[in-house]
């Protein structure tokens, strides 16, 4: 097939997607989806190139230094660098770290990267083109434009999100031959082992705690830590930092405690000042009262509001966290004792601690905040977040050795709930090992039916992909060792 018949085709296929393609001998491209509003290509195209490695066979840096691309990185869809834990040989020396992906140079200063220790672990600057170098920018910079492999133009259609799927910026690792030919049964019990290893891990690591500040104030650090999940859970750790177990305790009162908690996170609200749902008019008044009379201050806490559901506001997190407080008496390693010493197997320890934790605190089951109402009532904490809390923090509390009060009748029944356990609530941790070692990903749905299966993924998945900054001509996995 000539040049000219075989860009007709593909000029075809691209209309279908509604691409415009032209052809005048040197593949000059106009294409709608690709470019910025001041015609240069989006972030994204670029993204895409970088991960498709659409680069010729010897790059350079703006300095000169030769470029070898061990792994591109992953790329990163939450907030943050573009691609995390690339592995690069820059200069013949090898290079661990991020990679920024912009449109041009002096766009890592316009963006505020160089005060954001977020972007610290930066070690390249991928461009399209170079306009100057910013103050704080990383060394390597690579431009695009000068150093793409001449048949890059011919997946363009891959710029179309519906044409270039999460299993594309995620691509299966050389061990992903060997997990295909593993029966499901046997994937189970690898990821179960997994599994446990990693529970064994989480358990000794409260153990260290508990040494340092008690396991009763430990719990209650990870407890609150958890409720915050992604979004809040460094905010919710420094309020439990600041107020500690003894200190609530001796408050004792539920209204008393509610008061500290909202006041000092900055969460409640002067009700003279701002209008709140009718069903809190005179609770909040109260609650202002006595945290203005305790003179206790804001912490001047930031709190991620945004892509927060409605049911997981920060607000109803907080009264699920003051409710168990109130439940467990501010003792929760003797309540955890005490529900868990009550059971005969692990199905009943995971039934026993579902219902503890079926949390209220009038009238937070109708309300997301002090100004909004929901639609329909719901529980303060949702049966796959239980999960969560069960297999990071109360379960692991009472399996290791050297926890305080050790019992081993106690941690055989934790050890089996946690076998038993369901799946908890996915992360992108989660989602990036399953494209990485499962072909494909919807086998998922056969082989990972608990939660042990899912931390056994996420465990392998720390350990050797991201711990070998994903080479896999380094991993064991891949080398059929």
């Amino acid at each position: 097939m000539s040049m000219e018949k075989g860009c007709d085709v593909y000029s075809e296929l691209l209309s279908k997607l509604g691409l415009e393609f032209s052809f005048d001998g040197s593949f000059e491209l106009h294409e709608r989806s690709v470019w910025g509003s001041d015609n240069r290509f989006s972030e994204h195209f670029l993204q895409i190139v970088w991960n498709e490695r659409h680069l010729v066979d010897d790059p350079c840096c703006l300095d000169g230094s030769s470029l070898r691309i061990v792994h591109q990185g992953t790329w990163n869809l939450s907030s943050g660098p573009d691609f995390r834990d690339a592995a690069l040989v820059i200069g013949g020396r090898l290079v661990r770290g991020d990679v920024e992906i912009h449109q041009r140079t002096m766009d890592w200063q316009r963006h505020g990267h160089g005060d954001d220790p977020a972007y610290s672990g930066v070690v390249l600057h991928v461009v399209w083109e170079h306009d100057g170098i910013a103050d704080r920018s990383p060394e390597s910079v690579l431009e695009l434009r000068s150093n793409l492999h001449p048949a890059w133009r011919l997946l363009l259609r891959e710029v179309e999100d519906a044409c270039y799927p999460y299993s594309k910026r995620v691509p299966p690792g050389r061990c992903s031959l060997r997990w295909a030919l593993t029966d499901d049964a046997k994937v189970k019990e690898i990821l179960a082992v997994a599994g446990m290893t990693r529970f064994s891990s989480k358990a000794s690591r409260i153990a260290r705690l508990a040494v340092e500040h008690g396991l009763d104030e430990t719990l209650y650090r990870l407890f609150f830590e958890c409720l915050g999940y992604k979004s809040n859970r460094e905010q919710f750790l420094a309020l439990s930092y600041e107020h500690g177990l003894d200190e609530l305790r001796e408050i004792g009162d539920e209204l008393g405690v509610m008061s500290v908690l909202y006041g000092s996170s900055g969460l409640l609200l002067d009700p003279s000042r701002h209008e709140v749902l009718p069903q809190w008019r005179e609770r909040s008044s109260e609650m202002w009262h006595r945290w203005w009379v305790s003179g206790g201050g804001r912490l001047g806490i930031t709190w991620n509001l945004s892509g927060c559901r409605p049911l997981n506001s920060p607000h109803r997190r907080l009264a699920a966290g003051v409710s168990w407080l109130i439940r467990v008496g501010f003792r929760p390693s003797a309540w955890l004792r005490r529900v868990v010493g009550n059971c005969v197997d692990g199905r009943g320890v995971f039934k026993a601690l579902l219902s503890e934790l079926d949390l209220d605190l009038p009238p937070w089951r109708e309300c997301q905040s002090f100004q909004k109402a929901l639609k329909t009532p719901a529980a303060l904490l949702g049966k796959k977040r239980i999960v969560d809390i069960l297999a990071n923090v109360l379960l692991p509390a009472l399996y290791d050795k050297t926890l305080p009060g050790y019992d081993p009748k106690l941690a055989h029944l934790v050890s089996d709930a946690y076998l038993r356990l369901p799946p908890s609530q996915e992360n992108r941790l989660l989602t990036e090992a399953i494209h990485r070692f499962l072909t494909p990903p919807s086998r998922a749905v056969d082989v990972i039916d608990k939660t042990c299966h899912q931390q056994g993924l996420i465990d392998i998945y720390r350990n050797f992909c991201q711990l070998l900054h994903n080479d896999c001509s380094r991993c064991p996995f891949g080398n059929g060792e």
